[in-house]
């Protein structure tokens, strides 16, 4: 234990030099000068603030009891682990945001929308929050979102128009941001999950020459990468987990990203961050269909606040593979799928149609192998 705390230490100190570097205005403003060294810069600031903040927040958790404990029922942790690590992202994110950003007042308002999410997800880290009430603040947050035109808007008149859009914006953003939530169930899955996905978002706005979304992304990348290694730690088990702050935290802003700029203009544009993010989509649909069927939810506050061992990734653990194997493999379906997101950026119409029901039937195969297995008792195998 007494290593660990050395190692953390001396990470810390080398990130805060690593820093000390970074901030000297001659770097800064060089870096500034060209789109390409700034999303380098971007990329390793948000890193090392992540990284250096992470020990002093680990600390903290043990030392106000703000840790998650052990559970049978959906916990695999043998340990009381704290539930910081969403703040560590949080700084990380703000800083580089305030520190290096022109904000535009959609950015603005989804700075604004993203931190009451983190901010009640804390409060239900700390003290518990009803699902109602969680749920009312993610309808808030995303009709600010919609007030401010950041919803998608290629719904025809005919169809319905803003209404229409309003609602697909919001059962969007709702769905994305509790998903990640459900995913966050082993070490590094969550936080690694969310640098593929903003990888993937930025490469897409590099094609379609959107710089500035392209930021956005890698400021998350270099904060979710400087989390990860308190985290995701092969044979060992993490010194820290995101918490409800984080992985809310986290959904929101990729949901938000998704229909930010000239994505969500029309029916295929949206396809892209819905492969980019097939897995979040997969595991929440594939739960929430199970569950109904089984009775296990009946509401949807039930489906909001309902933990068990039936997500994606612990299926995938029920096979017999260790947990740490399911995360990588997860870690390749959605670079995967990433990698047909880009492919759809050159595609015509029909080919991009093509590959969304591809994928669709893709997971399709998979959730029902995956439910027969759980399903199938001992005996049956003879």
């Amino acid at each position: 234990m007494a290593s660990g705390v050395r190692i953390m230490t001396l990470y810390s100190i080398l990130s805060l030099a690593g820093l000390a570097i970074l901030f000297v205005p001659f770097v800064h403003h060089a870096a500034e000068a060209r789109a390409r060294y700034y999303s380098i810069y971007l990329l390793l600031s948000s890193f090392l603030i992540a990284a250096a903040v992470m020990p002093a927040l680990i600390s903290l958790g043990h030392r106000i009891g703000l840790v998650d404990s052990p559970n049978e029922k959906r916990k695999t942790h043998e340990r009381a682990t704290p539930l910081t690590g969403g703040i560590g992202i949080y700084i990380a994110f703000v800083a580089i945001m305030l520190l290096s950003f022109h904000f535009s007042v959609e950015v603005k308002v989804i700075l604004v929308a993203s931190t009451v999410i983190f901010l009640v997800g804390l409060a239900d880290d700390i003290w518990g929050i009803s699902a109602f009430f969680r749920l009312l603040v993610q309808v808030a947050a995303a009709l600010l979102l919609v007030v401010y035109g950041i919803h998608v808007t290629f719904v025809p008149a005919f169809l319905g128009g803003i209404i229409t859009e309003t609602i697909i914006t919001m059962v969007w953003i709702i769905g994305i941001t509790n998903s990640m939530n459900f995913i966050d169930g082993m070490d590094g899955l969550a936080s690694g999950s969310s640098i593929i996905y903003t990888l993937f978002f930025s490469l897409i706005a590099i094609l379609t020459k959107q710089y500035y979304l392209m930021f956005l992304a890698l400021a998350i990348t270099g904060s979710c990468a400087g989390f990860l290694p308190y985290n995701f730690r092969k044979g060992k088990p993490a010194l820290v987990f995101l918490g409800d702050s984080g992985s809310t935290f986290l959904g929101f802003l990729l949901a938000s990203f998704a229909i930010l700029g000239e994505w969500g203009k029309s029916i295929i544009d949206i396809v892209i961050p819905v492969l980019i993010m097939s897995v979040l989509i997969f595991d929440m649909t594939l739960t929430t269909v199970v569950r109904i069927l089984t009775g296990e939810v009946k509401t949807f506050g039930q489906w909001l606040h309902y933990t068990g061992r039936d997500h994606f990734h612990h299926r995938l653990a029920d096979l017999g593979i260790t947990n740490h194997q399911a995360t990588l493999l997860l870690f390749g379906v959605s670079i995967a799928f990433g990698i047909e997101a880009l492919g759809i950026s050159f595609a015509s119409v029909l080919v991009s149609v093509l590959i969304l029901l591809h994928s669709i039937l893709v997971f399709t195969i998979i959730g029902i192998i995956l439910v027969l297995k759980k399903n199938k008792k001992p005996a049956d195998v003879l």
